[in-house]
C-alpha cells in the first residue's frame, strides 16, 4: 500500500496523483477518461476505456476437458470473445453448447469462435432469484415424485438441474463483473450462489438414487424432506428480504434437523437421507450470508 496526500485542485475540488506505472499499464495519459466509483468508505478508480473494450482470449490445444474448463473460467471472469484452435472442434461444441447463457458459437476457417452477449446491466438479485426459483421447482418436483411415486418427473428434475448450472455460471460472471464496486456486498452473493448450486446437485443425486434403488421408510423420508424444503425456503427468503430474525431462526433449527436426518435407521434410505442432511448444511450457509447481509444494511 502506498500513502499519498490530498492536493487542492482549483478553488472547490481536491485530488490525488495516480501512480505512473498504473497509468502506463492501462495505456492512459493526460485527458484519458477514468471511471470513479464512490462508496461510503472508499473510492475506486478504473480505466474508462475498459467499459467498452472487448476482452478477447485465445485457447489452443486438443485436451477437450481442459478447453471446456478454460472456457467456463474465462466466461466467469468476464471475457467477451474466445477463440479456440483445436482438432476436436465438434466435441468441444457438444460439451459447451447450451451450457453457458449468452454464448454464440461460430466456426470460421477451422477455428471455433465464441462471442458472449450477456446483458451487463443485469441485477445480481435477478440472477440469484432465478437460481432459487429453479432450485425450488426441483425440490417441489422431487417431493411429488416421492409422494406419488411418479418416476417420470425425474426427467424434468434433471432438466432443471442443467438450467441451474447455466444460471450458476451466469451469476458468477455477473458477480465478477461487479465485485470491484462493493466487494463485501458481493461476497454474500457468492456464498448463496454456490450453496444454491450445491442444493441442486444434492437433489439431482437423490433423484438418481431414487430411480436406481428401492427406497424404504418412504413416509419418514418424505416427512423429513418436507421439513428440509421449508428450511431451505426460509434461508433464502431471509437472504433475499434482509431478515435477521428469520436467518437466526434458521440457524438455531439447523442442529435439530441435521440430527433428525441422520437418526432414521433404515439402511436402504441412508444415502438419500445423507443428501437431506447436506441440504440442511447448504441452507444454513445461506442463512449465515443472509444474517451478514442484513446486518451490514
Amino acid at each position: 500500500m502506498e500513502l499519498r496526500r490530498i492536493i487542492r485542485v482549483g478553488e472547490r475540488s481536491f485530488g490525488i496523483t495516480l501512480p505512473k506505472e498504473w497509468v502506463e499499464v492501462h495505456g492512459l495519459g493526460v485527458g484519458s477518461p477514468v471511471r470513479v466509483i464512490v462508496d461510503r468508505e472508499k473510492i475506486t478508480v478504473l480505466p474508462g476505456s475498459e467499459a467498452g473494450a472487448a476482452r478477447r482470449v485465445s485457447i489452443k490445444g486438443d485436451d477437450v476437458e481442459k478447453i471446456v474448463r478454460d472456457v467456463i473460467a474465462y466466461y466467469i471472469e468476464g471475457a467477451d470473445e474466445l477463440e479456440i484452435e483445436t482438432r476436436n472442434i465438434s466435441e468441444v461444441v457438444t460439451r459447451i453448447e447450451g451450457k453457458l447463457p449468452g454464448v454464440v458459437l461460430m466456426e470460421l476457417s477451422g477455428v471455433l469462435r465464441l462471442r458472449i452477449v450477456t446483458r451487463e446491466d443485469i441485477n445480481i438479485d435477478e440472477a440469484v432469484r432465478s437460481m432459487y426459483t429453479t432450485v425450488d421447482a426441483m425440490f417441489a418436483l422431487f417431493l411429488q415424485m416421492l409422494s406419488l411415486d411418479r418416476r417420470e418427473l425425474a426427467e424434468e428434475i434433471l432438466r432443471l438441474d442443467d438450467q441451474l448450472d447455466r444460471l450458476y455460471f451466469f451469476s458468477l460472471r455477473t458477480v465478477k463483473r461487479n465485485i470491484i464496486q462493493k466487494p463485501e456486498h458481493y461476497v454474500d452473493y457468492v456464498i448463496t450462489i454456490k450453496n444454491l448450486e450445491h442444493v441442486g446437485d444434492a437433489i439431482d443425486r437423490a433423484t438418481n438414487y431414487y430411480l436406481q434403488n428401492v427406497v424404504a421408510c418412504k413416509a419418514e423420508v418424505l416427512d423429513l424432506f418436507k421439513k428440509v424444503y421449508t428450511f431451505m425456503q426460509d434461508a433464502f427468503n431471509a437472504f433475499y428480504n434482509n431478515e435477521t430474525e428469520r436467518a437466526l431462526a434458521v440457524l438455531t433449527r439447523r442442529a435439530k434437523l441435521e440430527k433428525e436426518a441422520l437418526q432414521i435407521i433404515c439402511p436402504q434410505a441412508a444415502a438419500i437421507m445423507h443428501e437431506a442432511a447436506s441440504i440442511v448444511g447448504f441452507a444454513a450457509d445461506i442463512a449465515e450470508a443472509a444474517y451478514s447481509k442484513a446486518v451490514r444494511r
